[in-house]
């Protein structure tokens, strides 16, 4: 007889995940996405809704469909209701400090994910170690013509170039499941380890309806060696609720001209391609100005160009710094 001991496979800790959910004032849709959440394939181990509505119609809807669920599939609810919180940075920022997932996953009130959005995630977590962070592949996203698709190969360069776009737009040609590198996510839906992402949060400068909000907390990660990938077999529909009635030039310029200023070296090349991107949003409202026959494109460019010489006063969706020297804003 062996005296050989049997041998033990250890399996890989099990990671839980925390879903945070920002939203404000849209209760229909936010029972769609809650839904969706507590319907995935693998139970999500805790649900932290941060709402800045002014009445609770969102709560109640929310906690009903949890009390549904079979007590084994039912996360713990952390459900906070102020309307104090201001925009969906801050929300998030909210919900990050309350959670105790392994996996943080944030989700907008506007999305319907997959039913296996959290097993594939979680899948790739386990095979890839390195990967501080993974969001999935957004499907209703269609291409625009070729002329548009000219003008961001031609305008968006170097670090303005968004590579996530071009996954949405043709996420059908990834026939196998992979990761695709990326420096940034959108802010519908992504996921981070919690030990990657530690303390870090939102910058506290945005607020309300932000733009950019996503890539920069990505950027900041990706300074520290943080590495993220776009999983294509894992997919979310973005229902993409109207946003305040603006015109997106200024935010184009607004938005990119604070990550430039935050996070890329002033060199030669960052400089040009900068004042390159800022020539593109130009072109672009020239010709939305002549076909439509209104000055409203160019005066949101100069809008935008106006809140980089201003430091952002004014900005719908940027503060100004604040000084705390002289304690007022500079």
């Amino acid at each position: 007889m062996s005296g050989a001991l049997p041998r033990v496979i250890e399996r890989p800790a099990r990671l839980t995940v925390s879903a945070i959910v920002p939203t404000k004032d849209r209760a229909a849709l936010l029972e769609v996405a809650v839904r969706a959440l507590l319907a995935q394939s693998v139970p999500l181990d805790e649900l932290i809704v941060v709402d800045q509505s002014g009445d609770d119609t969102g709560r109640r809807r929310v906690r009903a469909l949890v009390a549904e669920l079979p007590a084994a599939r039912r996360p713990r609810l952390d459900y906070v209701l102020d309307s104090r919180i201001t925009g969906a940075a801050s929300a998030r920022n909210v919900g990050l400090d309350r959670a105790s997932g392994d996996i943080l996953l944030c989700c907008d009130d506007d999305v319907v994910a997959d039913p296996r959005v959290v097993d594939h995630l979680l899948a790739h977590y386990r095979s890839a170690p390195e990967c501080a962070g993974l969001a999935p592949v957004i499907t209703n996203y269609s291409p625009p013509g070729r002329i548009r698709r000219l003008h961001h190969w031609l305008f968006e360069r170097g670090p303005f170039r968004d590579e996530r776009q071009p996954v949405y737009w043709f996420w059908r040609s990834y026939l196998a499941p992979t990761r695709v590198p990326v420096r940034m996510f959108t802010g519908a839906m992504m996921s981070f380890r919690r030990t990657a992402l530690g303390g870090l949060r939102h910058d506290a400068r945005y607020r309300g309806a932000s733009v950019g909000e996503d890539i920069d907390l990505c950027w900041t990660l990706g300074h520290r060696g943080a590495r993220l990938a776009i999983a294509t077999d894992a997919r979310i529909v973005h229902n993409r609720a109207p946003r305040p009635d603006t015109r997106p030039e200024e935010a184009q310029i607004a938005a990119w001209g604070f990550l430039y200023q935050k996070h890329l070296p002033k060199t030669f090349t960052t400089r040009l391609a900068f004042a390159w991107y800022i020539a593109g949003v130009f072109v672009s409202a020239a010709i939305n100005a002549v076909t439509n026959r209104t000055p409203a494109p160019l005066r949101s460019a100069m809008a935008g160009m106006r809140a980089l010489r201003t430091n952002y006063a004014g900005s719908t969706f940027l503060a100004p710094p604040v000084d705390q020297r002289r304690n007022r804003v500079s």
